[in-house]
C-alpha cells in the first residue's frame, strides 16, 4: 500500500484525484496540503514542510497545484524521500523537468508526469488504426470554458501560467503519444484579453518531423460551456478518416463508432504511477510541453480589448 498525500485541494483534485485514490487498491490517502482552509477526511497541512515535520508516514505525493509552483514543490518532496506525481504540465520548462528526473534518479525515487488524456478509453485503439491510415493531415479542435473547470481561478491568466494551453496541452499529449515521430512547431498566433498575461485562444501550425504531415490546431478557453469540443481528426489516403472525440472517450473510423466509454483517465494514471514506483522508474514525456513553450516563446501575439 502506497501512502500518498495530495498537494493542492482544488476542483481537479476533488473531482479526479481523491475519488480515484479512494478506490485504488495500491494507494491510501494519508494527508493533504493546502495553504487555504479546506476539509477532507485526512489531516491537512499548510505546507510540505509542515507535513514533513509532523512525522506522518508518507511514500508519495500528487502535486495538483498551479504549474508555476510544481518544480519547487516536487524538488522539496523528492528531497524528503517521497515519490512524486505531477499534474500536467509537469513543470513550466524542460530544464526544470530534467532536473527533477536527475534528482529522482539520485534518490532512487519515481517522478511521473500525469498526462491524463493519454489514458483515455479510445487511445489504445487509435494507436492500432493510425499506422494503416496513410496519414495526410491532422486537425485538432479543443474548445472549452475555463470558468467551468477552474471557477474563480485568476492565476490562469497571470504571468507564469499557460492560459488556454493548460487545457490544450491535453490534446498535444495525445498527439505526441500516438504519432511515431517527433512533432515540430512551425508557427502560432496567440490571443490575449485586456489585462491578461496568458492567452485565452491560440492557433498553431505543427508538422511531423519525418513525414512532414501538417497538423492544424485551434484552442479556445472561452467557449460556450454547453457546447465544448475536444476533437482530433486524422485524415488519410483514399478519404479514410479517424475521429477522436470527447477528449478521447469516443473513436470513429470512417463514420463507424469503434469506442465509446466513460472517462477512466485518472484510474489509468494511478495504475501507471504504482507500476513505476514498483519498478523504481521515472516517466516525464516532454513532447507536449516543448510544443507549448515553443508557441509561447515564438508565437505572434494579438491583444483584444
Amino acid at each position: 500500500m502506497i501512502r500518498i498525500a495530495v498537494i493542492g485541494i482544488g476542483q481537479i483534485a476533488r473531482q479526479q484525484h481523491l475519488p480515484v485514490i479512494a478506490h485504488d487498491p495500491d494507494f491510501t490517502l494519508v494527508a493533504a496540503v493546502s495553504p487555504v482552509p479546506t476539509v477532507v477526511e485526512v489531516p491537512v497541512f499548510r505546507s510540505l514542510a509542515e507535513l514533513k515535520k509532523s512525522g506522518l508516514a508518507v511514500d508519495a505525493v500528487a502535486l495538483c497545484t498551479p504549474p508555476d509552483l510544481r518544480y519547487a514543490l516536487a524538488h522539496e518532496a523528492l528531497s524528503a524521500g517521497w515519490h512524486v506525481l505531477l499534474e500536467k504540465p509537469p513543470t513550466l520548462t524542460r530544464s526544470q523537468a530534467v532536473a527533477l528526473v536527475h534528482l529522482a534518479n539520485q534518490q532512487n525515487l519515481t517522478v511521473f508526469a500525469a498526462w491524463h488524456s493519454v489514458y483515455s478509453a479510445a487511445v489504445p485503439e487509435l494507436r492500432k488504426v493510425l499506422p494503416e491510415l496513410g496519414l495526410k493531415h491532422v486537425t485538432i479542435t479543443w474548445k472549452e470554458n475555463a470558468e467551468k473547470w477552474h471557477p474563480g481561478a485568476s492565476w490562469l491568466w497571470q504571468a507564469g501560467a499557460l492560459g488556454v494551453f493548460d487545457a490544450g496541452i491535453n490534446a498535444l499529449s495525445i498527439l505526441c503519444a500516438v504519432l511515431p515521430e517527433t512533432v515540430l512547431y512551425e508557427s502560432a498566433k496567440l490571443y490575449f484579453h485586456a489585462g491578461q498575461q496568458a492567452p485565452c485562444e491560440a492557433t498553431l501550425s505543427l508538422r511531423g518531423c519525418s513525414s512532414a504531415v501538417p497538423i492544424s490546431v485551434q484552442f479556445d478557453w472561452r467557449h460556450d460551456p454547453e457546447n465544448e469540443i475536444w476533437e482530433i481528426i486524422w485524415e488519410g489516403e483514399n478519404s479514410n478518416r479517424v475521429v477522436l472525440q470527447d477528449g478521447g472517450a469516443r473513436l470513429l473510423v470512417n463514420g463507424c463508432e469503434m469506442i465509446q466509454l466513460p472517462s477512466q483517465e485518472y484510474a489509468g494514471v494511478y495504475q501507471h504511477f504504482a507500476s513505476l514506483i514498483g519498478q523504481k522508474m521515472s516517466s516525464l514525456d516532454l513532447g507536449a510541453l516543448d510544443l507549448v513553450t515553443d508557441a509561447l516563446a515564438f508565437g505572434e501575439r494579438v491583444h483584444r480589448q
